[in-house]
């Protein structure tokens, strides 16, 4: 058998196949062996290859393949293959690589990939002979998955997959990885909880991860504790309809963290990033016990942390909880203040009456809050990067919608311009998609900062763009007659809304 065939025959045990990438040289030796029920996926622009694998894992939950096109190919890719680490998916990046009896001589193309990706995945490896690539494909796969999870590199020399191995048959060891909370934790929490008057809950990305939605519901009803989103919100993690959700924790400045939670005795964060602002200006010291399964984030935190799997955290102490606990608990008003009325708000507002079958993928600074705090959303119904990335919703959205989902994507028009290129995919692989690009001139969330200067705010047209690639598109003149249209049927549409004037 061929390493080719082997790799392949591997990852159809593992239950993953396709591919998400952008051939060079480098990569054919390799794709010349995948069986003829695969999917390769391909993306014009090696980064949007990535964010669909993404948007693929955030559909199905299940690690993803990258093939990336030697040096060019991964560092094009970097800024997504960052994404993926922060936001803690497991992707396994295979990058062709030059000869392996030619690396020596550092031919064109030739990178040390090891060195190069260095701080932007968890781990990296080079397969140097055939006997040895198995086992480096299983020991990546197994590091995606295991918490923290995240993309893993293996760097594959173009020689490697003709090399003929000694295996007949493809074994995968199974690999369990639990996590589960012991009581010990669970105690000292609910010493804090029987000592404290007022509780608040701060729900995170793993909520979704794990799949603890219900759990965590239930929990905050019993403590009768409001329940906010962690501050740089990447899955929206609960119903956004219950009564306790407060509204989304400031992303911006770790004092604005500060002043809303200080008000409580204790802060329950389950599974997020409390710390994880654009301006740490503060040091945030109340009163918190972290629980989440990232073992890197809880070492960097001063506070209390269990590093568990959160929805087994949850079940225990919810069962341990007497029932008569809420009594001791401060009851909170009403849910967050009405938003005051404006042009993107009314947009939101119209936009709502559409969304019953929609996943959401968000790049939309300004009016994240705005969006949040407006339409009604589910567990796992939007999806943000969570590291600022620009272009990361546009492509990850058309991943995820190759799943069969229908997806709306809301960019801006700075977003937009990053990977148009996306919309290509889309339409070559029939997803059910439609985009808003809310255009307000460029780079508005910026202008805040009090810098003003031409260069920030370029004037572009994207639904002229979107034409190009295949998709029907139309500037918006009339929002609840082009909202109608957008909606009206399956068809790939985007629409572009003006700011200019409102």
């Amino acid at each position: 058998m061929k390493v080719g065939d082997a790799l392949f025959k591997m990852m159809n045990e593992l239950g993953i196949r396709q591919i998400f990438g952008n051939p060079g040289t480098t990569e054919l030796s390799f794709l010349k062996y995948m069986p003829k029920d695969f999917n390769y996926y391909l993306a014009l622009q090696d980064g949007i290859s990535v964010g669909m694998a993404e948007g693929y894992y955030l559909a199905t939950r299940k690690p993803q393949v990258v093939n990336l096109h030697s040096s060019p190919g991964l560092t094009n890719a970097m800024g997504f293959i960052y994404e993926a680490l922060i936001s803690r998916t497991p992707l396994i990046v295979l990058v062709g690589q030059q000869y392996s009896d030619r690396l020596i001589d550092e031919p064109v193309l030739y990178g040390d990939f090891i060195k190069i990706s260095q701080g932007v995945v968890k781990s990296a490896y080079e397969i140097r002979n055939g006997k040895d690539a198995i086992k480096t494909f299983i020991r990546a796969y197994k590091e995606s998955i295991t918490p923290p999870y995240g993309p893993v590199l293996i760097s594959l020399p173009q020689d490697i997959p003709d090399v003929e191995i000694n295996e007949e048959k493809i074994n995968v060891p199974k690999y369990f990885v639990s996590g589960v909370c012991d009581m010990s934790p669970i105690e000292f929490v609910l010493d804090k909880i029987r000592s404290a008057n007022s509780i608040a809950i701060v729900a995170g990305y793993e909520v979704s991860i794990f799949d603890a939605y219900e759990e965590l519901t239930k929990l905050a009803e019993k403590l009768n504790a409001p329940i906010y989103t962690e501050p740089y919100l990447s899955i929206f993690p609960i119903d956004s309809s219950n009564i306790l959700f407060k509204g989304p924790l400031s992303r911006y400045k770790a004092s604005d963290v500060v002043k809303e939670l200080e008000k409580y005795d204790l802060v329950l964060v389950i599974g997020g990033w409390l710390n994880y602002v654009v301006f740490p200006d503060v040091d945030i010291g109340l009163n918190i016990v972290e629980v989440i399964s990232d073992s890197k984030e809880a070492s960097k935190r001063k506070w209390d942390t269990i590093v568990c799997n959160p929805k087994d955290f949850i079940i225990k102490l919810y069962n341990m909880l007497p029932e008569s606990l809420n009594k001791y608990i401060t009851r909170r008003e009403n849910i967050s203040p009405e938003l005051n009325s404006d042009f993107v708000v009314d947009i939101f507002k119209e936009l709502k009456v559409y969304l019953d079958k929609y996943t959401i993928f968000a790049e939309i600074p300004t009016y994240r809050d705005a969006l949040i705090r407006t339409i009604d959303l589910k567990a796992s119904s939007l999806y943000i990067t969570r590291v600022g990335l620009l272009g990361w919703a546009l492509s990850a959205s058309v991943g995820y919608s190759l799943s069969g989902n229908k997806v709306l994507t809301i960019v801006g028009d700075g977003s937009f311009n990053y990977t148009p290129q996306a919309l290509w995919s889309a339409v070559k692989y029939n997803s059910k998609m439609k985009v808003i690009v809310i255009n307000n001139g460029g780079y508005l969330s910026l202008s805040k900062h009090k810098v003003e200067a031409d260069w920030l705010f370029p004037s572009t047209s994207p639904w002229k763009v979107a034409l190009a690639y295949g998709f029907e598109a139309r500037e918006s003149r009339d929002i609840k007659n082009d909202l109608k249209w957008l909606f009206e049927d399956d068809r790939r549409k985007l629409l572009e809304i003006r700011l200019t004037g409102h």
